[in-house]
C-alpha cells in the first residue's frame, strides 16, 4: 500500500460528489497519455460517473495504441459538452498542452491537475503532482491504491503501458523499486506483458520500416557535443504513406549508438515548424535542454518546438549543448 498523500482526499471527495467529469490529455499524446487517460476513465466509469475522453486535437490514435481497452470511448474535442462542471488534466506540464481543450478546462468549476513532469505549473483548483514518479499512469494507481478503488484487468492494462512506455520499457533513470512494484501490483490483475509488448513495439508496418530506413540513412553525428540526429520532413511521409504517429519509438534506435549523449529527431510539421523529439544516456538532462527553447519533458526523455527552420533550430541545439557541456 502506497503513501496517502493530502490531496488524494479532495479528489476522492469530488469523484464521490460530482457525476460528469471530463478527461483530457496532451497534444500528441504517448503511451502515458493515453494510458492514463484511458485508465482513470474506465475506472471513473466503472464507479458509475459519465466521462468523456479525449486530447486538445483532432483525434488521430497512435497504431500501436489501438489495442488497448477503452480506446473507442475517446473523442473529438469538437463533441466536448459544456454541461461537465469538472475537468481532470493528465500528464500536462502546462494548462497549453491540452490545446483546444485549455478553454474548456479554465472554464469548469473544478480542475484537477495530475502530472509527474519536472517544474508542471500548478493551474490546477486541485494539483497532485509527484516528479518522483515513473508516469502519470503510476499516480492513479497510488490514487486508487490510497483511495481503495478497485481495478479490473482493463484498468490495469492502460496503467501498465502508461509506466511501461514512459520508463523506455524499465530502462530510464526514472525506473525505481516503486516503479517494480507498481508493475507487479498491475501483473496481480492479469495483465499480459508479452501482449502488449508485441502490440506496441512489434506491430510496425511496412510503411514505417520504409520510414525508418531513410531516416537512418540520413542521420548525423555531430562527435564533440556526442549528438546524433536526424529529420523527418513531410515529402516523407507522402512518398512512404507512413503516419507521423508510427514514428514515437524511432529515436531509440538512435540512443543506442555506442558513446553518443544526446539522440535527436526535427519533425517537421509546417514549413519552417518542428517537433524537436530528445533522448539521452543520463549524461545530460534533456529535460533542462528541452527548457531553454520553451518545451520540457523528463531527464532522459523531452522535446520542444521550434519556428526557426530546420538549419537554425539545428544550429541552437548545438550550441545549447556545448553550453551545457561547458558548465
Amino acid at each position: 500500500m502506497r503513501k496517502k498523500e493530502r490531496n488524494f482526499e479532495s479528489v476522492a471527495d469530488l469523484i464521490e460528489a460530482e457525476k460528469k467529469f471530463i478527461l483530457g490529455t496532451h497534444v500528441q499524446p504517448d503511451g502515458d497519455a493515453i494510458g492514463s487517460l484511458l485508465g482513470l476513465g474506465l475506472l471513473l466509469m466503472s464507479l458509475g460517473k459519465e466521462v468523456f475522453l479525449s486530447w486538445g486535437e483532432p483525434i488521430s490514435v497512435p497504431p500501436q495504441y489501438s489495442f488497448l481497452p477503452g480506446i473507442e470511448l475517446v473523442k473529438d474535442p469538437s463533441l466536448c459538452s459544456s454541461d461537465f462542471d469538472n475537468f481532470i488534466a493528465l500528464d500536462c506540464a502546462t494548462i497549453d498542452r491540452l490545446g483546444v481543450l485549455a478553454k474548456v478546462a479554465k472554464e469548469t468549476k473544478n480542475l484537477i491537475n495530475i502530472d509527474h513532469h519536472h517544474k508542471t505549473e500548478r493551474f490546477g483548483t486541485v494539483n497532485i503532482l509527484d516528479e518522483q514518479s515513473s508516469s502519470t499512469s503510476d499516480i492513479l494507481l497510488g490514487i486508487a491504491d490510497a483511495l481503495s478503488l478497485k481495478l479490473n484487468k482493463d484498468i490495469a492494462t492502460c496503467f501498465y503501458v502508461g509506466i511501461v512506455t514512459d520508463t523506455g520499457r524499465f530502462q530510464y533513470s526514472n525506473t525505481t523499486a516503486d516503479t517494480f512494484r507498481a508493475a507487479e501490483e498491475l501483473l496481480g490483475y492479469g495483465v499480459e506483458p508479452n501482449r502488449i509488448f508485441q502490440n506496441l513495439y512489434e506491430r510496425t508496418s511496412f510503411e514505417y520500416v520504409k520510414l525508418q530506413g531513410r531516416l537512418l540513412e540520413r542521420a548525423q553525428l555531430v562527435k564533440d557535443q556526442g549528438l546524433i540526429y536526424t529529420w523527418i520532413l513531410q515529402d516523407d511521409f507522402r512518398e512512404t504513406n507512413a503516419k507521423m504517429a508510427e514514428t514515437e519509438n524511432l529515436i531509440d534506435s538512435l540512443r543506442s549508438v555506442k558513446g553518443i549523449r544526446v539522440a535527436a529527431v526535427l519533425k517537421q510539421m509546417g514549413n519552417e515548424k518542428f517537433n524537436v523529439s530528445l533522448r539521452a544516456k543520463g549524461e545530460v538532462n534533456v529535460s533542462k535542454l528541452a527548457e531553454q527553447f520553451g518545451g520540457g519533458g523528463h531527464p532522459n526523455a523531452a522535446g520542444f518546438k521550434s519556428a526557426a527552420g530546420f538549419e537554425k533550430t539545428l544550429e541552437n541545439l548545438i550550441e545549447a549543448l556545448k553550453e551545457m557541456k561547458s558548465e
